[in-house]
């Protein structure tokens, strides 16, 4: 039987962070057909908040949830009577240096909450899992009885878009998040896992932050650029679904709500989703840049895994230092989850790049605090345009092949005697 089932996501518009009364207001208004943060948080419950911490990065700069949408959700959960933590393992750096950086730890002291770095890890099981029942997460979720994540709209340049499911793979601290990205270089295996990760840490909200989100090269090397919304759900799915609809993304080319839609996790379609507030159409961004991530080639062709490797590598961008841009500060270096890092800022440019033991995650793109690494397109791709075939158009050529394959065995056995 299909499924018929419906949410509610709400789309708030809000023009900017300047004034803290307004955006307290836009939160209320996004919690009312949820009955409330009341509906959310009861009293005496310890509430985690998670925002999108990748880096300590300035708010200006549009890479980290903003300081004030953190402080009007701590002021709800408070109000609410819930014990509020704030916690994140960022990418660059640790907890405490990346929330001083982005400016959350100064809100997060202000409003009497209690920061919770992220550290020490617990091993999670859940049967329902499809890649990895049992998940090392951090240990915080033993002693929180909510989880509300704070995710930032953005594009990325690996995954396509990062929103609120997404935002739950920082539930695994810091450097430990190479190894998954070495581990699972298939991004459809990727992003199965963050549905994993969210069906085990079971986020009851998402606030989402597109007041002013980022295009392009995300999610920390792109441009800012103004949504005006904040998107309210329960349904982290279908919050997903809606804010690739208000930046004209469709959600079908997006792995994360794809590995969605392969768990049945969540609402994913658009005509199952009411909308609270503000209509998609009326918010709906024109012209945003978004990125154009590498078709899926390991689904392309039913050729050997090491020439669909090989294949992967010609036809996905290149990461490559500017070196006229690179402080040297190593941070490529060290994120890199390949062991020895494929990249080093520090040898020589031609010499700088492992082409062959790159694994094309992008996460010393991610990492950079400069813009200094930038994604070339292969010759391959520029030439044949690979990439715009996106994966509908990678799924539809891997059929005409199979069947064309077909099509040939057939014939070859009529003309046998």
């Amino acid at each position: 039987m299909p499924d018929t089932s419906t949410t509610t996501v709400s789309i708030i518009p809000l023009d900017s962070y300047d004034d803290p009364a307004l955006v307290l207001a836009a939160l209320r208004e996004g919690l009312r057909p949820f009955g409330g943060m009341a509906g959310i948080v009861q009293p005496g419950q310890r509430v985690l908040l998670k925002p999108n911490l990748v880096a300590p990065s300035k708010p200006q700069l549009a890479v980290t949830t903003h300081p004030e949408i953190l402080r009007a959700v701590i002021r709800l959960v408070k109000e609410a009577g819930g014990i509020v933590g704030v916690g994140d393992g960022p990418g660059v750096g640790d907890t405490r240096s990346a929330a001083k950086g982005s400016g959350l730890l100064d809100v997060i002291k202000d409003e009497g909450a209690e920061l919770r770095d992220f550290l020490d890890t617990h091993t999670f099981y859940n049967e329902h899992n499809r890649l990895a029942k049992r998940i090392d997460l951090t240990s915080h979720l033993l002693d929180s009885d909510v989880l509300i994540t704070l995710p930032k709209l953005k594009t990325h340049a690996q995954m396509a878009y990062t929103g609120a499911l997404k935002n739950q793979f920082g539930l695994i601290p810091g450097s430990a998040k190479g190894q998954f990205h070495f581990r699972f270089q298939n991004r459809d295996h990727l992003a199965d896992l963050m549905v994993d990760i969210n069906r085990t840490a079971k986020p009851a909200l998402a606030v989402m932050d597109a007041v002013i989100g980022m295009e392009g090269p995300g999610p920390s090397g792109g441009t800012p650029r103004k949504i005006g919304a904040l998107v309210v759900g329960t349904d982290l799915t279908a919050v997903d679904v809606v804010c690739c609809a208000l930046i004209g993304l469709s959600s079908h080319s997006v792995p994360i709500t794809n590995a969605a839609r392969r768990a049945d996790y969540g609402v994913c379609d658009l005509e199952r989703i009411t909308i609270h507030g503000a209509g998609i159409e009326s918010m709906r961004v024109p012209d945003f840049e978004l990125v154009r991530a590498p078709s899926n080639i390991m689904r392309i062709l039913p050729l050997p895994r090491f020439l669909l490797r090989w294949l992967r590598r010609q036809i996905a961008p290149k990461p490559v230092i500017i070196s006229d841009r690179c402080i040297h500060c190593g941070r490529c270096r060290d994120g890199c989850p390949v062991t020895p890092s494929a990249i080093n800022p520090m040898l020589p440019p031609k010499q700088s790049l492992n082409d062959r033991s790159c694994i094309r995650c992008y996460c010393c793109h991610e990492f950079c605090p400069v813009k200094a690494i930038d994604l070339k397109r292969s010759f391959l791709d520029r030439v044949l345009h690979l990439n715009a075939l996106g994966d509908f158009g990678a799924r539809m050529f891997g059929r005409l092949v199979v069947y064309f394959d077909w099509r040939n065995l057939r014939h070859r056995r009529r003309r046998k005697p």
